[in-house]
């Protein structure tokens, strides 16, 4: 082998993990994001302390690809059950009713796909998930119920260390 093919395969070699997320045991990959799917039911605030404690925070979906990846793994996670379950992501209207914004940064959505008739202020929902009844797109719903929660990091790299 000569020296241009060394030098190529050993540029591969170190290149080619960073074009791809490295998440740890348990998180599904899609682009340079992991996301954890919750075993548990949590409140939206447990949620997102929870995620906080993981070293990550609640699901931000910033395109159809990203949702779709999402709705996917969902109805995986789901095949017989997906219309009984949703799932807490980080989207809020808290702060000004019907002004949605990401709890992480407080900036205003910029890509959204509700289900059929949401938001709908159901029960003063103030927090927004993704409902299976409604193919798992977003609606809203009172934070203080328990629903299931999607954890969301960039990587292993960026999430820190988890000691217990």
């Amino acid at each position: 082998m000569d020296f241009r093919n060394c030098l190529f395969l050993a540029t591969f070699a170190v290149f080619l993990p960073a074009c791809f997320a490295s998440c740890r045991n348990g998180w599904a990959t899609f682009e340079e994001n992991c996301y954890l799917f919750s075993h548990g039911r949590s409140t939206w605030g447990e949620a997102y302390a929870t995620c906080l404690a993981l070293h990550s925070d609640l699901a931000v979906i910033t395109s159809d690809d990203e949702q779709n990846f999402l709705i996917s793994e969902l109805y995986h996670i789901h095949r017989h059950d997906a219309s009984h379950v949703r799932y807490w992501i980080d989207g809020t209207d808290l702060e000004v009713e019907n002004v949605w914004k990401w709890a992480k940064t407080g900036q205003t959505l910029s890509y959204v796909n509700w289900a059929s008739g949401e938001p709908n202020n159901a029960e003063g929902g103030n927090c927004m998930n993704l409902y299976g009844t409604g193919g798992f797109k977003m609606a809203d719903d009172d934070c203080d119920i328990k629903l299931f929660y999607i954890c969301q990091s960039t990587s292993v790299e960026n999430a820190g260390t988890i000691i217990g």
